[in-house]
């Protein structure tokens, strides 16, 4: 999704920045010119080439990290979950501060010592510098941290989208690995998708865009953890139609309620369909689908090919988008 930048903790980049300036200092020592002339010059250098260093690394971090208010509102709610956005702006902010004082520093240094020609206050200049970097040591710390939860953020596209929902275990991940062919982690225990998914279908000539959506259970919202709340902010944002995936060997009731609270408060297309049909009993199957009346729900096996591209042309030719 995003383009970015290498991270350095604080003591990289100090280590970094200052065996560079060593290295060019000592070059410049083995100029023919006098001895306080080759000393100061070295210096100088010094400076030029740590300030460079520092500036070229937190430059790259402020500029290539998005910024927080330009991103689509999809984006920017899914930080508030996963990363919580003044956690992301504070980091930032800092990084700029350090970026600035950085700045600020080498001019002033650099000014002092052309006017002085005294190489000693490149020493000053290394421990303050080295002072500013530890002081966003914590920041670069979780700017790492965030930066792999970035990393992890979908590329969503501007397409029809259908989202599969339903309790944890359901059959979710199954069902769009077998529909897009898509390579999903796959396991039975409930939770097993622990950040949105995607697949791609074409159907009619038109490009839809799966999602599958971690596992919601039957809760009022402020009890949801992460994992539940990224699944309804899939819905929300993301959903023109929804597949809502009925687990035969969970507690039928809650699903049912869990059902209702989507239809009730996202306004999409639903098609429900009862999955296991390959290793429910046609009793229990029939209960389930007297239960599910009004919902005309179909039976499959999300193991099954056919089935679910039976639930796709259900989901888009009962309501196609024109």
């Amino acid at each position: 999704m995003f383009s970015l930048p290498y991270v350095p903790t604080a003591e990289e980049l100090i280590d970094n920045a200052f065996r560079e300036g060593a290295k060019v200092a000592r070059s410049l020592r083995s100029i023919r010119a006098p001895r306080e002339t080759r000393l100061y010059k070295s210096e100088e250098k010094r400076v030029e080439r740590v300030a460079k260093i520092i500036e070229s690394s937190l430059n790259s971090i402020v500029k290539n990290f998005p910024s927080y208010e330009q991103l689509p509102r999809f984006y920017r709610r899914l930080i508030d979950i996963r990363i919580d956005k003044d956690r992301y702006k504070r980091s930032l902010g800092a990084v700029n501060w350090c970026l600035n004082s950085i700045k600020k520093l080498k001019s002033e240094t650099l000014h002092e010592m052309r006017k002085t020609r005294d190489g000693k206050l490149s020493r000053q200049f290394l421990g303050r510098a080295a002072s500013f970097i530890r002081q966003i040591s914590g920041d670069l710390d979780e700017l790492i941290k965030i930066k792999e939860i970035l990393r992890e953020f979908p590329i969503i596209e501007k397409i029809p989208t259908i989202v599969i929902a339903g309790y944890p275990n359901a059959g979710k991940s199954t069902f769009m690995t077998t529909l897009t062919d898509s390579k999903v982690e796959i396991a039975n225990y409930p939770f097993t998708t622990k950040s949105i998914m995607l697949g791609y279908k074409t159907y009619n000539d038109r490009r839809y865009q799966i999602i599958d959506s971690p596992g919601l259970l039957d809760r009022p919202i402020e009890r949801r953890n992460e994992i539940e709340l990224q699944a309804i902010l899939a819905i929300e944002e993301l959903a023109d139609f929804i597949i809502f995936l009925i687990d035969p060997f969970s507690q039928l009731e809650r699903q049912l309620l869990l059902l209702n609270e989507i239809r009730k408060n996202f306004k999409r297309r639903i098609v429900v369909a009862i999955n296991k049909k390959d290793i429910a009993n046609d009793k229990l199957i029939m209960e389930l689908k007297k239960e599910l009346r009004e919902f005309s729900p179909l039976i499959i096996s999300a193991k099954d090919k056919n089935d679910c591209e039976f639930v796709l042309k259900r989901v888009l030719d009962v309501n196609p988008i024109t």
